[in-house]
């Protein structure tokens, strides 16, 4: 008898740690899902949202290069996109994201020779083709932010 209430025991606290954890996630996903809408949000009315792109990087160790997330998307031809980044409020480092065609860049939300940082940007694209996101954190600090890609207009 007495096994059987310790056996009981262990389900309800099982039961009960399974249920702590599930409310934690639910509620973290609900954060991010709010983080997206309201970086949706902020690209304006006319912006249509397409895709989020996340950013959980860590700070830069010693000589190693700066960490960046990236993410290779196709654009279409004659198509007005307009690219917002959405940097955590208690993220230690202040985010910014590069849109890149093959080597070139073609744009960018901080202009590290003058220092000014930008919410965004607006991409004209002149042609269908794979265009890479990189997106890293001023100075090389740790940080957490969100890249909304919106659709604005058919050029």
């Amino acid at each position: 008898m007495k096994n059987i209430k310790m056996i009981e025991m262990k389900n309800i606290t099982l039961l009960l740690a399974i249920g702590f954890l599930s409310i934690g996630l639910t509620v973290n996903a609900q954060t991010e899902a709010k983080k997206v809408e309201l970086c949706s949000k902020s690209a304006g009315p006319d912006a249509t949202y397409l895709r989020d792109l996340p950013a959980d990087l860590p700070a830069v160790q010693g000589n190693e290069k700066i960490p960046m997330t990236k993410y290779s998307l196709i654009l279409q031809k004659d198509t007005k996109y307009k690219i917002t980044i959405c940097t955590d409020d208690d993220s230690p480092g202040k985010g910014y994201v590069q849109l890149f065609d093959n080597q070139m860049m073609l744009g960018s939300s901080y202009n590290a020779a003058t220092g000014k940082e930008f919410r965004g940007f607006d991409f004209d694209c002149q042609k269908t083709s794979v265009y890479h996101f990189f997106i890293q954190f001023q100075e090389g600090k740790a940080g957490k932010a969100i890249v909304v890609l919106s659709f604005v207009k058919k050029l």
